[in-house]
């Protein structure tokens, strides 16, 4: 039910937080609802964000309609105000400037204010500029060159053409501002292309409660999570994060804990159990004996792994980078040797030698070197976007298309974490009718267990009503039991665990409900993808469901009972021969999504998942796989030709430089022309 945001000025976005929901079939159901509503274009519930993001009618303004829909199937709803659109239009006002006073520099000299013309230029050179030009300084320092360094010397060697004595035309300030307003849009748009990522500390921090319930003079009161230390006694009620890890001193309940260990079913918890931060409580009231206080938590160890994971050397070094070190220097270098040799080797006119020598640095202006990748990536993430996906950095697309091996995690990337029925039959084998079903689902209604959501789900496809049901007892780990339509019904796990199919007795009537986790993917996928890599599946869950997954998309290596520690090892030890890429969607995923050469995750995904994702993919499914890698070739090889482009002048025009055959004036033409081959090369169809 995963469906494309459009970002279209056409539909209102609204953002509405929603609790409630304990598992993907949950998000399922108030999709299903929310799409019934003729005013919704389009509707993404992400239940690791507790959000709905609905496409509606822009003059809609019926936000409250569609909360009340929400609490009607049993969640709770309000409405989110975004700020992230005015920050971005933010982030967009200082190129816009730079370029709109571009603009107009010709003009004013063409009205005979050079004055204002040159106190604009300057403003965009030195003030819009400025960073670029401290940090070329910097680097300078360091005997190190940098993009920034090319920006640098691009826009002052044009500034410096501009008011050159006796030969400098102020209209060469408009090329200067053009180098710094192009390169600021790029980068903006580099910026806000994708959607900013929470860091990892913060998005760990905000997954756990900031307060916990605790016994003080024989009542319950709330208390700072940070004043909890090793030994005390805290209470988690139903449906609550597990602050802290633990130990269950009293009572017993099904604990879900899929976003740190990957096991797609709830797990019975009783007394003497351990239990991690980060777990959901599904069933009665525990008490928990702190084992770990605030900041030592299973939480926080993941994220040492992943900080660790992130300062590893990428070995990827930016092509346009090697190039520039060798590149800039040189320039500099023939440049202050022609100016040395002309003026007092064959002893040439002063004037005459200042102009050869700028002519060079013109000539070898950066403008187009520097336009080489930011207009391509400008392009590549509009296609992406348009594609179902984004990426972080340029970087990481291009890593994709270098990938002899991709690793899956199971549940929310193979599967979707939501249980279907597959059939049911009574006693002598015989499928029946829906009206078990109903009488199934109207058992389950009061249940908080993802097959019991995932049962509703069923009823409400099949647009079945429900019964209400009378004297309902839930047994966790077993199953659950009531009276409907004076019927006595009960429900409880197959005694064959794997399989994970439910006996239900309706009366003195018995009937088999085969259950199966709904795979995101089909075999034609896999297969597809299988001739250009190495597939496995690397996950948490149990190595018998891992290994049946397997067998059905006919996946030979797997692995399974995972651990983050296991699959951050595993991928390091891959990436000794081989270039490898992870998908993956939880908590748990997170140290090696980060370790990978290439990792991806979905919309759908967790926080803290997509926050350490290279790829996001939030239209459609694995599919995508290869858009992606046709648009990481695609991308690679328009920088290539743009930087073919932005070289071919240089080589054919820095000789004529040096002769003293070109004035600066021409060589700024000439740069311009490289610049405008860059931008029309880019504009074409990736």
């Amino acid at each position: 039910m995963n469906k494309a945001i459009p970002l279209s000025a056409e539909t209102k976005t609204l953002v509405l937080s929603v609790e409630g929901m304990t598992c993907a079939a949950c998000a399922a159901r108030i999709e299903r609802v929310l799409t019934k509503e003729k005013s919704v274009k389009d509707v993404v519930v992400n239940f690791p964000l507790k959000k709905a993001i609905l496409e509606v009618n822009p003059e809609d303004n019926n936000s409250d309609e569609y909360i009340q829909r929400i609490r009607s199937i049993g969640y709770s709803a309000q409405e989110e105000i975004a700020e992230e659109k005015k920050s971005n239009i933010r982030k967009f006002l200082t190129p816009f400037l730079s370029l709109i006073f571009t603009l107009c520099i010709n003009p004013l000299i063409g009205a005979d204010q050079g004055l204002v013309a040159l106190g604009i230029g300057s403003l965009i050179i030195f003030v819009f500029g400025r960073k670029f030009h401290v940090s070329a300084l910097k680097n300078i320092k360091k005997l190190n060159f940098n993009m920034d360094t090319l920006i640098s010397i691009g826009s002052l060697s044009s500034f410096a053409i501009g008011i050159l004595p006796n030969n400098g035309e102020l209209m060469y300030l408009e090329t200067g501002g053009f180098i710094i307003s192009f390169i600021l849009l790029g980068k903006t748009i580099e910026d806000i292309s994708i959607k900013s990522s929470v860091s990892v500390s913060d998005s760990i921090i905000e997954s756990i409660p900031k307060d916990v319930n605790v016994y003080e003079n024989q009542i319950t009161v709330r208390k700072p999570l940070n004043q909890i230390e090793i030994g005390d006694v805290i209470i988690v009620k139903k449906g609550e994060i597990i602050p802290l890890d633990g130990v269950i001193i009293r009572g017993s309940s099904e604990v879900d804990e899929s976003v740190i260990s990957g096991e797609s079913e709830p797990l019975t918890k009783k007394e003497g159990d351990e239990i991690v931060s980060g777990s959901i409580n599904l069933g009665d009231d525990i008490e928990v004996e702190v084992v770990k206080k605030e900041g030592e938590t299973t939480l926080n160890h993941i994220e040492k792994l992943i900080l660790k994971a992130q300062t590893s050397k990428p070995e990827v070094q930016d092509l346009v980078d090697k190039i520039t070190n060798i590149f800039v220097p040189s320039i500099l270098i023939l440049s202050f040797a022609n100016m040395i040799f002309k003026l007092f080797v064959l002893e040439n006119d002063f004037s005459e030698t200042i102009s050869s020598t700028i002519a060079i640095l013109v000539v070898a202006c950066p403008c187009a070197l520097g336009l080489a990748t930011p207009i391509v990536l400008f392009r590549t993430a509009s296609v992406s976007n348009r594609n179902g996906f984004i990426f972080k950095n340029f970087d990481y697309l291009q890593r994709f298309k270098n990938l002899d091996t991709i690793v899956f995690d199971k549940t929310g990337t193979l599967t979707s974490g939501i249980f279907k029925i597959e059939s049911i039959s009574d006693s002598k084998g015989k499928i029946v009718d829906d009206e078990v079903l109903r009488v199934l689902a109207s058992v389950e209604q009061k249940s908080n267990h993802p097959i019991a959501k995932s049962i509703l789900l069923e009823s409400e496809i099949k647009n079945l009503s429900l019964f209400p049901v009378d004297n309902f007892i839930e047994t966790p780990g077993i199953g659950v039991s009531g009276v409907v339509e004076n019927k006595k019904v009960s429900v409880f796990r197959s005694k064959d665990d794997l399989k994970g199919d439910l006996e239900l007795i309706i009366d003195n009537e018995e009937f088999k409900v085969k259950i199966v986790e709904d795979k995101t993917v089909n075999k034609d996928i896999i297969k597809d993808l299988s001739k250009d890599y190495e597939i496995e599946i690397l996950s948490g869950d149990k190595t018998e469901k891992v290994q049946e997954i397997g067998n059905d998309l006919n996946i030979k290596n797997v692995l399974g009972n995972q651990s983050p520690e296991d699959k951050l090892k595993y991928i390091q030890e891959k990436q000794m021969d081989k270039t490898v890429g992870f998908i993956g969607d939880g908590i748990n995923d997170s140290p090696a999504l980060k370790q990978a050469n290439v990792s991806l995750s979905f919309s759908q995904s967790t926080q803290i998942a997509q926050s350490v994702s290279d790829i996001i993919i939030f239209k459609g499914g694995l599919e995508i796989l290869n858009k992606i890698f046709n648009i990481s070739k695609n991308s690679n090889k328009r920088i290539i030709q743009n930087l073919f482009f932005a070289f071919i002048y240089n080589i054919i025009m820095i000789p004529i430089a040096v002769s003293g055959s070109i004035v600066p004036s021409m060589a700024a033409l000439a740069m311009a022309l490289s610049s405008l081959s860059v931008v029309l090369n880019s504009s074409r169809k990736l």
